[in-house]
């Protein structure tokens, strides 16, 4: 799925390029790749895989990156390492990827930056299992291209409804700020969750907007635990996690 703001774009969790830029590769960091779980057997946990996208959104004194995070079934998060050397040297704020089994977008904004200046990134994920990074490449900050519009969406996880033996819907509030977002829900039957549901765009407003999906085939007289995510250009931000319990 691609959402668009001012030649920007947003990407469904399949794609690993949130927006179209320009950059150059440098020397390269290994990926770290787990196994693939064998199809007849439960997932296993296991250290995060990454991928660094080379594509970055610069302005005078800012840069929009992104990559790709798969969880491995374990709490993760990401951050950017950055700097005007290859040995980098600072870095953004942790962000929480999650804990599915799927490869989520991991976007940032980078600011404070010098103008037409080089500099060098790599995107990185850290869970219980360990740490790994993703390729590294460069960007240029421009000269008079001004700021993006917009901030980082807020995220609110609001009591389940329609409750069964079998099904469920699970309900949340987003404010987009300015920039096309998407929302997803995780869930599970504990406070790890470790599955998700469909990104679901729900545009550019400045308003809170109420967000719902259904959720089939649960266990009956089972106790589960949601949380609602939501994510731009400029971040992703995570709701608190509450629980229900099936009739």
């Amino acid at each position: 799925m691609l959402l668009m703001i001012g030649g920007i774009f947003l990407y469904a969790s399949k794609n690993t390029s949130l927006f179209s830029g320009n950059a150059t590769t440098t020397p390269t960091t290994a990926v770290n790749t787990t196994p693939t779980p064998n199809p007849t057997s439960p997932p296993k946990a296991g250290v995060p895989t990454v991928v660094t996208s080379s594509s970055v959104s610069p302005s005078d004194t800012t840069a929009i990156v992104t990559g790709s995070v798969n969880p491995k079934g374990a709490f993760t998060a990401y951050w950017y390492e950055y700097g005007k050397t290859p040995s980098l040297g600072s870095k953004t704020a942790n962000q929480n990827m999650g804990s599915g089994f799927t490869s989520v977008p991991a976007p940032a904004h980078i600011v404070d930056l010098s103008k037409s200046t080089t500099y060098y990134f790599k995107l990185v994920a850290e869970n219980q299992y360990g740490k790994v990074s993703g390729n590294q490449y460069t960007f240029q900050t421009t000269e008079g291209t001004p700021l993006p519009i917009g901030s980082a969406p807020a995220a609110k996880t609001i009591a389940a409804s329609g409750i069964s033996s079998t099904t469920v819907n699970l309900n949340g509030e987003v404010t987009p700020n300015r920039v096309a977002t998407q929302y997803w829900f995780e869930w599970g039957e504990t406070a790890d969750l470790g599955n998700t549901t469909a990104f679901v765009s729900i545009g550019n407003g400045t308003v809170k907007v109420s967000v719902s999906q259904s959720l089939s085939d649960l266990d009956s007289k089972t106790t589960y635990y949601f949380r609602l995510n939501a994510q731009n250009l400029f971040g992703t931000v995570n709701g608190p996690i509450l629980n229900f319990k099936t009739k």
